[in-house]
């Protein structure tokens, strides 16, 4: 017992005597990303995941979701910090410099990781700045943050999506169609509205799944930069038919000569449609089917704007929320020419004043779209 006493308290003196051990420092590295990210994903497999299994006592891999919003607001608290004026959808920072975009970090990632770790000298501590509480103001940030570089470009392609030479065609034959049958200035109104609203319900169903369908390849990178520039060459190249018909009909003033149109025989379609579902007794019935129909038809002509615009808010890494607002609001722009007409048709407006109209702003709206178009273009070619 007295050897066992003699045992315990030897123990306890070199407990006493001995220190603790102080706490290992480490190599502090936050990577800010998504999980649905392709890119995210593959920099984490190929470069910091690998990294972090094979040397668990040097570094400390901190991954944060910029789909959250504790997430983006410690990114944007990190870059203000550190002088980043543009933020990317993948950023690495380390104790005093930073990494940003996929090809920067897939580039350079592992070997300046691999710096930092044969000189610990440079592990000093590592500052995250803390996250305020005040949630009201940080949405207002991210708010003009995402308008800052969406907003116009949506804005400008939702209304120019909306005075669509294919769009406005449909328009004039509705109004001769609804005038040679002479209906009353109510039965006017009420087409108008329950066509417009049924171009939108259809409009914004088609976006929305072209929308899901584009953010979920969005987690494959090569799917995703192979739709981008898919996007960036088709949007480039519809702008450059666009400029060519508005020179080739102020030249010849003829509508047969412009490249980018509903074809006869889609025109033919969309005029069976609407007079055979606007002859039925009910024509409430009868217009939204003919509406649905119609926008279905028409989306091959129409979706030259829309499509890339979709695209464009895709990319909008974290704020896919956001993005579903814009998307609303997109259709709604585009159906604003189409309920100021029919406001209008309501109130007296020929066909033949439409028709007449539209061929003397041809070569504008022509520009307009090529001008559009460009901006897209260029926009997701650069900001990817």
């Amino acid at each position: 017992m007295k050897a066992l006493l003699k045992i315990l308290a030897i123990i306890g003196v070199i407990g006493i005597a001995v220190p603790a051990a102080e706490t290992t420092p480490k190599l502090v590295l936050d990577f800010f990303g998504t999980p649905t990210c392709g890119e995210c994903a593959e920099i984490k497999t190929k470069i910091l995941w690998p990294l972090a299994d094979s040397l668990p006592d040097k570094l400390d891999l901190r991954f944060h979701d910029i789909e959250t919003d504790s997430g983006l607001q410690l990114a944007m608290k990190m870059e203000k910090k550190s002088g980043i004026k543009t933020s990317s959808p993948q950023e690495l920072f380390f104790p005093d410099t930073f990494l940003l975009g996929y090809e920067s970090i897939q580039k350079n990632g592992r070997a300046m990781i691999d710096r930092y770790l044969a000189d610990p000298e440079k592990w000093k501590a590592h500052e995250v700045p803390g996250v305020p509480a005040d949630t009201v103001r940080f949405s207002e940030t991210l708010k003009q943050r995402f308008q800052k570089f969406t907003f116009v470009q949506i804005t400008l392609a939702g209304l120019v999506d909306g005075i669509n030479p294919c769009a406005i065609a449909t328009m004039i034959f509705l109004i001769s169609f609804l005038a040679v049958q002479k209906r009353k200035r109510s039965e006017v109104l009420l087409v108008g509205l329950t066509f417009t609203s049924a171009v939108f319900v259809t409009y914004l169903l088609l976006g929305i799944g072209a929308f899901k369908t584009l953010a979920l390849l969005a987690a494959y990178h090569w799917i995703a930069t192979a739709v981008r520039w898919l996007a960036v060459a088709f949007a480039g190249v519809v702008a450059i038919i666009c400029f060519r018909d508005a020179i080739v009909y102020a030249v010849t003033g003829k509508a047969k000569d412009i490249k980018i149109q509903l074809s006869p025989a889609m025109k033919s379609r969309i005029h069976k449609t609407i007079s055979g579902n606007l002859s039925r007794s009910s024509l409430f019935v009868g217009t939204a089917v003919t509406g649905f129909l119609v926008t279905l038809l028409e989306a091959v002509c129409t979706g030259q704007v829309y499509l890339p615009t979709i695209i464009l808010m895709t990319r909008a890494e974290g704020l896919r929320f956001t993005g579903w607002l814009y998307l609303i609001f997109y259709n709604s722009l585009f159906v604003l020419p189409l309920l100021v007409i029919m406001i209008l048709a309501y109130y007296g407006l020929r066909w033949d004043e439409l028709s007449r109209a539209t061929q003397k702003h041809l070569p504008l709206l022509k520009t307009i779209m090529g001008i559009v178009l460009t901006g897209l273009a260029v926009f997701l070619a650069v900001a990817g």
